[in-house]
């Protein structure tokens, strides 16, 4: 099997307490134009479109910042990224081999009241994520940073 193939895995586990099945399991290449390949793979596994937005758009973000600031642009690594849902969660978790570094805690807070063009780089696609996703968290295992993304399902009242 290729590494920058999708794997489709039926895996239980637990999330949040309860049962969760792997949708998506990606080993991403640390190049740029990879992210577009992981995009499609994430709208063939996740069935909602609007969920499958908000994931790309988590995704594209981390992933760019990634590998353009935390490997310098090493083209010769990879990004381990997992999709899981249960009843109640989606989970997004990524793993890469980069310097240790929280993106939730160490990157700048972007000044919303500032004018787009008076605003420092920085921060805002962090702040995008955490706008986006229930729960955003990043922790170091040691062997590389784990971000780990949850956002609640919203199910319909029946």
């Amino acid at each position: 099997m290729k590494p920058d193939k999708p794997t489709q895995i039926k895996k239980e586990s637990d999330l949040c307490g309860h049962n969760r099945k792997v949708l998506l399991d990606y080993r991403i290449p640390t190049r740029l134009e990879e992210i577009e390949k992981l995009a499609d793979a994430v709208n063939q596994a996740l069935s909602d479109p609007d969920l499958a937005f908000h994931a790309n758009v988590c995704l594209e973000e981390l992933i760019t910042n990634t590998i353009v600031h935390g490997l310098k642009g090493a083209a010769d690594r990879f990004i381990q990224v997992q999709i899981s849902v249960s009843n109640e969660w989606l989970e997004i978790l990524l793993k890469d081999d980069a310097p240790q570094f929280d993106p939730f805690m160490q990157a700048p807070s972007p000044n919303l009241d500032l004018d787009i063009n008076e605003r420092p780089i920085g921060g805002l696609g962090v702040h995008m994520v955490k706008k986006l996703m229930d729960d955003a968290r990043a922790d170091y295992d040691g062997s590389g940073n784990v971000i780990v993304l949850l956002k609640k399902l919203h199910q319909a009242a029946g």
